[in-house]
């Protein structure tokens, strides 16, 4: 329950961003830092949730892992836009790989 209610909150802050678009200068960046925050905390959230599960493929739980340290790298280092959306190709990357494993069990 929790992990879905810091997803809302990134999903709000997620909307918040394309309200504020990069244009609105510090609104867009506040508002991005929020969901990456809260994006880094769904992650590991979800990782440990389901790292235990007898269902859940132990190479996805790792890579979910890996992506969590490169939102976290986004977090500290925040210079590039080019790793702003490696950051979240990674995360759909993840989202996708979730699916696969609940499709395939």
């Amino acid at each position: 329950m929790v992990t879905q209610a810091v997803g809302c909150l990134a999903a709000l802050a997620l909307v918040m961003i394309g309200v504020f678009s990069e244009d609105a200068g510090s609104l867009h960046t506040l508002w991005s830092s929020v969901f990456f925050l809260f994006n880094l905390i769904v992650l590991v959230l979800v990782g440990v949730g389901l790292f235990t599960h007898a269902s859940y493929m132990k190479a996805i739980g790792v890579y979910g892992f890996v992506v969590a340290a490169i939102n976290l790298l986004f977090i500290l280092l925040y210079d590039t836009p080019l790793f702003e959306w490696f950051t979240v190709f990674t995360a759909l990357g993840y989202v996708g790989l979730l699916a696969y494993n609940m499709n395939k069990r």
